[in-house]
């Protein structure tokens, strides 16, 4: 069992965010989660009145407790499903409010900078995720009070070298300037820095090819807001009647008038859910992706720019419109996010574990990290078994752009998936029309993969093993084989 990742959130309370903190919650059995920030944003701030700051779309600090107290209503059920889940309580205990008052205001300690400050100083060895969601703001405010705190001591390198090397901040855009102007001037902490991918899991999903798009429309999801209970009675839809105070007239999507003027929605869709690729990333499903961003997996996938920077740049191949796209390194996935998104809601109603799928519990025998040389076959066995004893069904594929061999900023591949088979073809030009790595019998629980003769010494392949479950609302298990060329 791998050990879950730690994190905390900083929010700033966008329908979007109300969002993804409601999917959160049905997933905090996967992470351990240290705390829940309320922050501000370019986009969203409380104000300030003995300087004269209007609020400006500011929805409140009582949503989060409100969403834990729709999520106690469905604890008793989670639990059977899971014990792991974080009781209600827990979760209201470690709400604080942060830096609200303006963008980017980091000048005063708050609750939640303070909060922030015994987090990054603890003796918890384990990397703290900074799931960003608004500002950096609060953030910042907790770095500065340490450096203010603690910078002109003996042992100050020690201290800060301690907590760059422990955080690891995601951050779902720039949304004030404390990052740049002094979390990256002052610290060298890791960030994962989503700037792209976001948008099309949030308000720009329309401009997605419809194949990706089939469980944003407003059937799917009718059904999943409400048929699953009263938390998920609290999930935002276009034109469901939620109306958010203190947010402005014109981003009210919950009401009949914001359709009526933007008519390329029906009542019912997706809103958004901007923020949730950072905890996707933190998912221990198999993917691997938390092991390194390149890799890939349901949070999308990075490229590495620096010692402590990785930004969604990385471009898949899409072959519904038959270019790359770095989106498509997020896109790929949504229909295994949603699929899995509306089984767990399920665990919501469901009274008992024969009622509901739970995840296939997957292995593969030769292991997930294996070396081979050029030309020659790799044997990969899934040993894979199911809770309520339910059929499965098994896939292998090969990642081509995850993988190092046939590079694609040197060779241009396109990638296409001919009956099982996933084809690097060379840029035009060259003499070798093409290498293949070929998976036989790919769904099946034994395969075989094909290693390609020019492979190179270092070069990597990926192999994805998927194994479903049989169920009216399935669940899938991953795991990731990563072979080495020798």
């Amino acid at each position: 069992m791998l050990e879950k990742k730690r994190t905390v959130i900083t929010t700033d309370g966008e329908v979007d965010d109300m969002n993804s903190f409601l999917r959160y919650l049905l997933y905090s059995n996967e992470i351990d989660t240290a705390g829940i920030v309320l922050t501000s944003s370019v986009y969203h701030y409380a104000g300030d009145e003995e300087k004269g700051i209007e609020p400006y779309r500011w929805t409140g600090e009582s949503w989060v407790n409100e969403f834990i107290d729709e999520y106690a209503k469905v604890y008793p059920n989670l639990q059977v499903h899971d014990k792991s889940y974080p009781t209600p309580e827990f979760l209201h205990s470690i709400y604080h409010i942060g830096n609200i008052s303006y963008k980017g205001e980091m000048e005063k300690e708050t609750a939640g900078s303070r909060f922030l400050e015994t987090l990054f100083l603890d003796d918890d060895p384990r990397t703290l995720y900074v799931q960003t969601w608004g500002g950096t703001n609060t953030t910042a405010r907790a770095l500065k009070s340490i450096e203010e705190r603690f910078g002109q001591q003996a042992d100050w390198q020690a201290i800060k070298q301690k907590i760059e090397d422990k955080l690891v901040v995601y951050i779902i855009l720039d949304q004030d300037e404390t990052y740049s102007d002094y979390i990256a001037k002052e610290w060298n902490i890791k960030v994962i820095n989503d700037q792209y991918n976001f948008w099309h899991f949030a308000y720009l999903w329309k401009a997605e090819d419809d194949n990706v798009t089939t469980r944003l429309q407003a059937d799917w999801n009718y059904d999943l807001k409400m048929n699953f209970g009263p938390l998920l009675k609290k999930y935002a839809l276009m034109a469901d009647g939620n109306v958010l105070e203190g947010e402005l007239a014109e981003e009210q999507r919950g009401v009949q008038t914001y359709i009526d003027q933007n008519p390329e929605y029906q009542k019912y869709d997706f809103i958004s859910e901007g923020d949730s690729p950072s905890f996707f990333y933190l998912f221990e499903n198999g993917l691997r992706n938390s092991e390194d961003p390149t890799y890939g997996g349901w949070g999308g996938r990075f490229i590495k720019k620096n010692e402590d920077l990785f930004i969604n740049e990385a471009l898949d191949w899409n072959p519904y419109t038959k270019q790359y796209e770095a989106e498509y390194s997020l896109t790929r996935w949504f229909d295994d996010i949603q699929d899995d998104f509306k089984a767990r809601a399920k665990w919501c109603v469901a009274e008992t574990l024969e009622e509901a799928a739970h995840y296939p519990i997957a292995t593969v025998k030769e292991g997930l990290d294996l070396t081979a040389s050029a030309g020659s076959q790799v044997k990969l066995t899934a040993e894979a078994k199911d809770v309520n004893g339910s059929q499965l069904y098994y896939k292998w594929w090969y990642y081509p752009e995850a993988s190092t061999y046939r590079d694609a900023s040197s060779l241009k591949p396109i990638v296409e998936k001919i009956s099982g088979m996933a084809i690097n073809c060379h840029a035009e030009g060259t003499k070798e029309a093409y290498s293949y790595v070929n998976i036989e019998n790919d769904f099946t629980p034994q395969s075989v993969v094909h290693i390609p003769k020019d492979a190179q010494p270092g070069e990597t392949i990926h192999i994805i093993l998927e194994v479903l479950n049989d169920f009216d609302l399935p669940l899938k298990s991953y795991q990731r084989v990563i072979i080495t060329v020798k």
